[in-house]
């Protein structure tokens, strides 16, 4: 998408088990799957970034923040904005449409998860770059996935290449975490 012929970044972020889960299933996120370097990057960028997407039970536990945030939710019909915060439901309006609604308009999107979030700016959307990070030897084998039905890491390439992103590079972020960084072509 583009507003007034400047292209908008959007950057997803996730770190996932090696069978692809982002979180245990009561929807935590094991200490295990945890990476400081990973959070230190992560941070910098929505610190950097005009608007983070946010799926509703993440902005539940880091409402106090004060970052501009988009919440899609179905819980309730159309959009609301007030302050630093708009929820809207996708059912109702796009991703395009609301955004629209920002003035100024966001420049930079950080896009935090979940898996309801990264897949509506898949399918609505488009992502720019897609940082992927990857706790190697640990498994969850229950959960909640990145993308639903998606437990191997080459099915995530795929369905990455699917939406015209391919993976540019890789960076060891420490002795047991990778992070593999996705552009779109």
């Amino acid at each position: 998408m583009k507003k007034n012929n400047k292209k908008v970044n959007v950057i997803g972020h996730a770190i996932i088990s090696t069978d692809c889960y982002i979180a245990d299933s009561l929807g935590s996120m094991p200490s295990d799957l945890r990476s400081n370097s990973d959070w230190e990057l992560f941070q910098e960028d929505l610190n950097h970034s005009d608007l983070v997407v946010i799926g509703r039970a993440s902005y539940e536990k880091f409402s106090e923040n004060k970052r501009n945030r988009l919440i899609p939710t179905n819980q309730i019909n159309g959009y609301k904005m007030q302050d630093d915060l708009c929820f809207f439901n996708p059912n109702d309006i796009s991703m395009s449409q609301i955004l629209l609604k920002y003035n100024p308009f966001p420049n930079k999107i950080a896009v935090a998860g979940g898996q309801g979030v990264y897949q509506l700016v898949f399918e609505q959307f488009a992502y720019s770059e897609f940082h992927l990070s990857v706790k190697e030897n640990y498994e969850l084998k229950d959960g909640i996935q990145m993308i639903k039905g998606i437990t191997e890491l080459a099915q995530v390439d795929k369905y990455m290449n699917k939406y015209g992103m391919y993976q540019s590079d890789s960076v060891r972020l420490d002795s047991n975490t990778i992070q593999l960084r996705y552009l779109q072509s």
